[in-house]
């Protein structure tokens, strides 16, 4: 058992740890460094995973997951019905710690109804009552460094945790490899650095630059080397729109690769980029799991709330002298201030700069 003041601190201690998250994709990603410290602080080597759709999308394949569950909060598993399912497959485990790094109502009561007698999670509003040993949500880390301040109460330190610089861990199945490689051979892309990648969407409306801006840079690089655009099932027709705007002449040379693969797969499709040019979403995050050169569109947002790309050789853009940015942590559905300045003051030639600087000197 676990109590209110006690700290786990030796490996060969039983303990099952159970890892609650169910956010977006690229919450999952930035997870992962977290996911390889509470596994390798586990008696089983293993952590247990509940997430959502996307999350199992970036670590099915995981070595050091053990049993996976996967909430669809927000289709079949919606309701008392979803809670009662999760919180009999919690108990079915039987773990001794949960860790959730997401700020989540819902999250904090399963495991809270579930018995499980150790809850890790950020300090705010209920999770003092529903939480054994609430961390604070130290704002001015990264949201690496911040996962992993989850540690302290089993007793381990952040800075002795995972690989050196807590890298980002996707692992594309060998599935996902094949279809990327078929497809990457078939158009003659199967070299590393042979492509420029754009990834155009995002969840968040005002996170997304304008694709008709997405088209131009395509145009611009399209004479340099080829490009590719990419994203989820369900950006499909943001992928499809900027194609049929571009001129009949770059047929062959920009594809539209959007909904083709897995976020896994993905991964393995960019490590064959020189560059990805993204704006601030799931897409950055699997960029930079697969280790190349990245630039950033900040619109609402700012690499300042945590969740930038680490590391040298990356281009973060954004407004930085607008009074009202970052406007919040997530993005939203339309501009508070009517403008969306954020995203229309960012030029075509600046982020096309930006591309052609860190791609010389990467190459």
């Amino acid at each position: 058992m676990c109590g209110a003041n006690r700290r786990f601190s030796m490996k060969n201690e039983s303990m099952r740890i159970l890892l609650i998250d169910t956010a977006y994709l690229g919450d999952l990603v930035l997870a992962t460094p977290l996911v390889r410290a509470a596994a390798e602080h586990s008696s089983e080597g293993q952590v247990d995973i509940m997430t959502s759709p996307a999350g199992a999308q970036v670590l099915e394949h995981h070595p050091l997951v053990g049993s996976m569950y996967v909430l669809h909060k927000r289709g079949k598993q919606r309701g008392i019905a979803g809670l009662r399912a999760a919180i009999a497959w919690i108990r079915g485990r039987a773990p001794q710690t949960t860790i959730m790094p997401r700020r989540s109502l819902r999250s904090l009561l399963v495991a809270r109804l579930a018995g499980v007698p150790c809850r890790i999670g950020f300090d705010h509003g209920l999770a003092r009552m529903l939480l054994t040993h609430p961390v604070p949500f130290q704002k001015t880390l990264h949201q690496v460094e911040r996962n992993l301040e989850l540690m302290r109460p089993l007793g381990v330190q952040p800075s002795s945790t995972g690989k050196p610089g807590h890298p980002l861990e996707v692992f594309p199945s060998q599935r996902d490899r094949q279809e990327v490689d078929a497809w990457l051979h078939g158009n003659d892309l199967q070299h590393p650095g042979s492509f420029f990648a754009l990834a155009p969407g995002s969840v968040w409306t005002t996170k997304r630059w304008p694709a008709q801006r997405f088209a131009q840079v395509a145009v611009a690089l399209a004479a340099e080397k080829p490009v590719l655009i990419i994203g989820g099932r369900d950006e499909k027709d943001l992928g499809a729109s900027i194609l049929a705007s571009l001129p009949a002449a770059l047929a062959g040379a920009v594809h539209d690769a959007t909904g083709l693969f897995t976020a896994a797969g993905s991964v393995h499709l960019l490590r064959h980029a020189a560059v990805l040019i993204s704006n601030d979403s799931g897409a950055l995050h699997l960029g930079q799991a697969a280790g190349i050169p990245l630039v950033a569109i900040y619109g609402p947002t700012a690499p300042s709330l945590g969740y930038a790309p680490r590391g040298e050789g990356h281009a973060l853009l954004g407004r930085n002298d607008l009074p009202c940015r970052p406007c919040g942590r997530h993005g939203a559905t339309h501009c508070p201030e009517s403008h969306w300045r954020c995203m229309l003051d960012l030029e075509v030639a600046e982020v096309l700069a930006a591309a052609s600087r860190i791609a010389r000197e990467a190459a």
